[in-house]
């Protein structure tokens, strides 16, 4: 299970460095009215890709029974993150003009990613902050036991 933890809690990396990736390409394409190519189908189907990847690692850990009320508000804007990419995305993919098609993934990539940080936050975790299942904050760490000395 720890492995699992460490995989979904890993992805994000990659999930972020291709939003970002994908934002300044769909951007530039917007700005420049330059046609929807081949590399801004492959990086925006990267960042689908794994964001589906990343949603599927998620239900495994909720499955085998790494649950917490904090939870809630994680798995809803994570699976609104997913869809809000799916769907603006392949509908960019779709646009007839390519000023339009660059303009709808750009949304889809920006609306994905704000989602995926207050997703992030949800659980009371920065975006670059790594924790392990069950551990708390030092400040939230019991005092220290002190030994009488004699």
């Amino acid at each position: 299970m720890e492995l699992l933890y460490s995989a979904h809690s890993g992805l994000r990396y990659l999930i972020l460095l291709l939003g970002v990736a994908a934002l300044a390409y769909f951007a530039v394409g917007w700005g420049t009215n330059r046609p929807y190519d081949r590399p801004a189908r492959i990086l925006g189907g990267s960042f689908v890709g794994t964001l589906h990847l990343q949603v599927v690692l998620g239900v495994l850990l909720i499955t085998s029974g790494i649950y917490y009320p904090a939870l809630h508000g994680h798995v809803v804007l994570m699976l609104a993150a997913a869809a809000a990419a799916t769907f603006l995305i392949r509908r960019g993919r779709r646009a007839p003009e390519a000023g339009h098609a660059h303009l709808l993934s750009l949304a889809g990539v920006l609306l994905s990613l704000l989602l995926l940080v207050g997703g992030i936050m949800a659980i009371g975790r920065g975006v670059f902050e790594h924790k392990r299942p069950g551990s708390r904050p030092v400040s939230d760490q019991p005092p220290p036991v002190r030994l009488p000395t004699r």
